[in-house]
């Protein structure tokens, strides 16, 4: 699932440090409680893209956050502001404000996978409890979704029935 946020008025490598943390951690959960706490100006900048991409994902094909992870995020240059700088003994510079952009991937990770490729047993079984944790998650967000569902139709068979009650008053 990519997303992107353009013209952020940072600088690319600086912004580009807060993405590779962001891209190093397991799961996107896992990634927004990280970035909570990082002290980095664009961190929530960061944090709110990713939360935004996982609602997409969420409401597009059903996945809990629990169960993405970060694949690509970088950041490239922008069209930078270019301003004159004025210097000793009458001299001029050129000044660069410098613009960014970012690109995200989430995808829905492979547990077994990374089960199978961890080169510890403890990040296996690191793995096995992740799995569980995204398994949970996925479970109650079905149960939610269900329940809203059912309570849609039961707003849509009352409206029903109150309008063929108006209807029949009229006659």
């Amino acid at each position: 699932m990519p997303g992107s946020l353009k013209n952020i008025r940072h600088s690319p490598w600086r912004l580009n440090l807060i993405c590779q943390f962001a891209a190093t951690h397991a799961t996107v959960a896992d990634t927004l409680l990280q970035l909570t706490y990082t002290e980095k100006v664009k961190a929530p900048m960061v944090k709110s893209l990713i939360a935004g991409v996982a609602d997409n994902a969420r409401v597009k094909y059903g996945l809990v956050p629990t169960q993405m992870e970060v694949v690509e995020c970088f950041s490239t240059h922008g069209t930078p502001l270019k301003r004159v700088e004025f210097m000793d003994r009458g001299r001029v510079g050129r000044k660069q404000h410098r613009f960014s952009h970012i690109r995200l991937v989430l995808r829905e990770i492979d547990f077994p996978l990374k089960i199978i490729t961890a080169k510890t047993r403890g990040g296996r079984d690191d793995w096995v409890r992740r799995m569980g944790i995204a398994e949970r998650d996925y479970r109650e967000s079905r149960k939610e979704g269900e329940e809203l569902e059912r309570l849609e139709r039961e707003v849509k068979e009352m409206q029903r029935v109150k309008e063929e009650e108006e209807e029949e008053k009229k006659k």
